[in-house]
């Protein structure tokens, strides 16, 4: 299922929220690193780096 977030400007970065229920899911917590990977013009992969 899709979910549809909107971009917002804090400072001089653009921000995308995860929701925490799919931060729970993949165990995402403040401060963890992830990565943002273009797969396609206007798509992307993004997940956790495993430290």
């Amino acid at each position: 299922m899709p979910l549809t977030r909107k971009a917002r400007v804090v400072g001089s970065s653009l921000v995308l929220t995860i929701p925490s229920q799919i931060a729970k899911m993949h165990d995402i917590q403040d401060g963890d690193e992830i990565e943002i990977i273009p797969i396609g013009l206007g798509e992307f992969k993004i997940r956790k780096v495993k430290k």
